[in-house]
């Protein structure tokens, strides 16, 4: 099961996705400055070179050789839940996690989706996606959410669970973020079973994103 813990969060990321294309336009208001934490100095950091960093533990690794594959099974599998679903304008650009000799177990991804529909507020995102889930998706609960800044940008950063009958029960730290025409969505997933002793790792990694361009 956790071989499949990179195309979990990588399937749920462009699901929630879907849910914000179609937002109304409105100014979004300017976050009140606070103090970002330091990233942890035992954790590496990957750069795509002009476009965004991502810091995460020594001992993780990118998985960028299953990329294409885990996109295209994730959107194989939005379609199937909502066959009007736009996947085209959805993107899964980074992923990463412990390596095992199953795959990669923690693990986090980065989906990319442009605001297509208009210059909408990080609240109506938020909102939408927690109706959605809280209809559509089994067992789900949240946590906790804060709203907060990471590298100078309002930020909603939440704790939430579900269950999915072919993977289990999985909980989420997942970072939701807006930037000109495009949302980012940062998720670092495990085991349920296994959330205490990634969550401050988790934690970390989803504050430590830096978009460059």
């Amino acid at each position: 099961m956790k071989r499949l813990t990179i195309l979990y969060s990588a399937m749920i990321l462009l699901l929630l996705m879907i849910l914000v294309v179609s937002c109304q336009q409105k100014p979004a208001p300017a976050p009140a400055p606070v103090t970002e934490p330091a990233i942890p100095t035992n954790f590496t950091t990957y750069t795509s070179e002009g476009f965004f960093s991502i810091s995460y533990p020594q001992d993780w690794a990118p998985a960028m050789s299953v990329m294409e594959e885990l996109e295209k099974e994730a959107k194989a599998w939005v379609k199937s839940i909502d066959p009007e679903a736009l996947v085209e304008e959805m993107k899964l650009i980074f992923a990463a996690g412990m390596p095992t000799s199953e795959g990669w177990y923690p693990a986090i991804s980065i989906a990319l989706a442009p605001r297509s529909m208009g210059y909408y507020t990080l609240d109506e995102i938020i909102e939408v996606e927690d109706l959605w889930a809280r209809e559509n998706m089994q067992r789900y609960n949240v946590y906790s959410q804060v709203r907060t800044v990471v590298d100078g940008r309002e930020a909603d950063i939440s704790c939430d669970e579900d269950y999915e009958p072919e993977t289990g029960l999985w909980r989420s730290t997942r970072l939701t973020t807006v930037k000109g025409d495009f949302v980012w969505f940062v998720d670092c997933s495990s085991e349920s079973q296994d959330y205490n002793d990634y969550e401050d790792i988790f934690d970390s990694i989803v504050r430590s994103l830096r978009i460059l361009n």
